[in-house]
């Protein structure tokens, strides 16, 4: 509970942090300018003379000159805040927030935003930040303009493509517009609130080849080369009549209703209509103890779950994607982007088990983890690892190994300037790590003995 109160005053002082209206540059230009202020006076050379005179002169202007900088800075940065301020109050600001699906394969969702009237700061800047969550927060941006004809105008509209670390559904909940002067030495705040949700995608992965049938039969228009066993009727039996075999009466139904009845055969179906693929993010391990398991984890195999999708898909299956959670309802335009849907807003779970959410009977593809129960697995391959394609996900593979020479540049020549160079030193002295590990090779023994089951390689 204490952690908890400390990390949200923490967030809690983070966020405040943002309105201060003096910039780190106001700071380092006011320390030096004292600095050297005081060291110029030390060089004023004899007293009373004409050096002295000229030198004193010229540290007078330098000072008026300053604070001419630093007055035009303030009044140009706080005059749009002020006017931006007082449309606030009355109600008059158009601020809207739209979020247009991105290219599937880029990693970056455009933001488009219109802000009217807001006036731009002479010679300034205006920048936006964005809080997408109780404690999470976007970088302070500027927007990427259009050319506009008119000379002036109240209207800022623009776009910025983000680049988000996460695949999953976020909310814009505030925007804080930043005036800022040419100097960037002042910088007022001001939040504007707003809502609008989207979700990132899962990009493609190419993969070795995967090969699969289909299992389940909506209607009899595909061929398969592999002919699939199906079960007779719901109750598999039916009264005997001349021309059945007597091999297949049921006795004990006689002794017990003096009925004869045989047993339905298995008939041999050369026809399959549909892929059903089913993707499992259930975990035995606790994946809110480590960022490394929640983030670049989740999104690799996301990756690999929507790039098996297309796969086969496009090998012209009726490819049906079956998810093992509640999905968030969406209107989607077609099957495709509800699977990509489906896929970006899943989460590490412990709430249904393989086998749980799996029919093995319609079933053609399971996807697995390296986070997977291996008692669950093996039930599922002694049962069915002759007919169903499992793909397993080693997990471990989407980050690569901390190598002597990694450790020596974190520790003494440079800071890790992204957050996957963080995942990895983290992931290198998780707990969590050994254990993983030791499930993946638990997981690679029991798919090396079936034929049908794929290890994803990177």
């Amino acid at each position: 509970m204490k952690a908890l109160l400390r990390n949200k005053n923490r967030l809690s002082l983070k966020w405040l942090g943002f309105y201060i209206p003096f910039t780190f540059y106001f700071i380092l230009f006011a320390v030096v300018s004292v600095i050297g202020y005081q060291w110029l006076q030390t060089k004023a050379g004899i007293p009373d003379s004409a050096f002295a005179d000229i030198f004193k002169l010229l540290l007078h202007f330098a000072i008026v000159f300053g604070v001419t900088i630093l007055i035009a800075g303030f009044s140009t940065a706080l005059l749009p805040f002020l006017y931006m301020l007082f449309k606030k109050r009355k109600g008059g600001i158009n601020f809207r927030i739209s979020t247009p699906p991105s290219d599937i394969e880029s990693s970056k969702q455009p933001i488009n935003i219109i802000i009217d009237p807001v006036l731009k700061p002479l010679l300034g800047f205006v920048k936006i930040r964005l809080k997408y969550g109780p404690d999470t927060f976007s970088d302070k941006f500027s927007l990427i303009r259009k050319s506009q004809k008119k000379l002036f105008s109240t209207e800022l509209k623009g776009t910025y493509y983000w680049e988000l670390p996460e695949i999953r559904e976020y909310r814009i909940e505030q925007a804080v517009i930043y005036f800022e002067d040419l100097f960037q030495f002042f910088s007022f705040a001001l939040p504007l609130n707003t809502s609008s949700d989207f979700h990132t995608y899962p990009l493609t992965k190419n993969s070795q080849s995967l090969n699969a049938s289909p299992r389940k039969t909506e209607e009899t228009s595909m061929r398969i080369e592999e002919i699939k066993k199906v079960e007779g009727e719901h109750i598999n039996y039916k009264n005997f009549e001349s021309n059945d075999d007597v091999r297949r009466i049921v006795w004990k139904i006689y002794a017990k209703n003096k009925e004869l009845v045989v047993r339905i055969p298995e008939i041999l179906d050369p026809y399959a209509s549909h892929l059903y693929i089913y993707a499992s993010f259930y975990t035995i391990f606790n994946a809110n103890e480590s960022d490394v398991l929640r983030i670049p984890f989740l999104n690799y195999y996301k990756t690999i779950c929507w790039s098996v999708y297309k796969q086969f898909q496009q090998k012209g299956f009726d490819t049906r994607y079956i998810p093992d959670q509640s999905i968030p309802t969406a209107q989607m335009e077609d099957l495709k982007s509800q699977v990509r849907y489906s896929i970006s807003v899943s989460k590490w779970h412990k709430d249904k088990r393989i086998q749980d959410f799996i029919k093995t009977k319609d079933a053609s593809v399971v996807i697995i983890s390296s986070l997977s129960d291996p008692q669950q697995v093996q039930q599922l391959l002694e049962s069915n690892g002759n007919d169903i394609t499992f793909i397993f996900v080693p997990l471990t593979e989407g980050l690569k190994k901390q190598h002597l020479g990694d450790w020596i540049q974190w520790l003494f020549v440079q800071q890790e300037k992204d957050a996957m160079a963080v995942y990895k030193t983290s992931w290198s002295i998780s707990l969590l790590r050994l254990k993983i590990i030791k499930n993946e090779k638990r997981l690679k023994e029991l798919l090396g003995q079936y034929e049908r089951s794929t290890i994803i390689q990177r």
